[in-house]
């Protein structure tokens, strides 16, 4: 179990240190294109959650926050016990280091930092801004449901 837990705390430190580095160096809504022009660097402030949503609401979002957070810390130490379900223990981890990291700084700021996106043709695609635990929440969403389903066959 301490090695997924282990994982969750790396993934949550580093995104923060990377967020400490951002607010460090760019300006807010400043621009830097890496990677032949298809990654751009900022520093974007996220009041709400995915895409701004409940921006208005920032009592309610962290109340959310904290269930959310602890749903994922429940669900690992759950799984912890189980033999196998490797995918899912690393998914639940990736989740769960991403969730703290993003809540962190939602329950200290009020909002999180992103700063990466993504130089595509299509302009609302490129207006979405991300952050490191963001991409481990989503990957870890996407092991999680792959062992799942790798598990319904056996």
């Amino acid at each position: 179990m301490m090695k997924y837990l282990g994982l969750a705390a790396a993934l949550c430190g580093g995104d923060l240190l990377i967020k400490d580095c951002v607010k460090d160096a760019f300006d807010e809504k400043s621009q830097k294109k890496i990677l032949g022009g298809h990654v751009i660097l900022t520093k974007f402030y996220n009041e709400g959650a995915m895409l701004g949503a409940l921006a208005e609401h920032k009592e309610l979002l962290k109340g959310i926050t904290i269930f959310g957070v602890g749903s994922l810390a429940g669900a690992l130490m759950a799984m912890g016990s189980l033999k196998d379900h490797q995918l899912q223990k690393i998914g639940l981890s990736m989740m769960l280091g991403g969730a703290v990291s993003n809540g962190y700084e939602r329950m200290k700021w009020g909002k999180v930092t992103d700063y990466i996106s993504f130089n595509c043709k299509n302009q609302k695609l490129r207006n979405v801004v991300y952050n490191f635990g963001d991409f481990a929440i989503f990957g870890g969403t996407a092991l999680l449901v792959i062992g799942e389903c790798l598990n319904m066959r056996k």
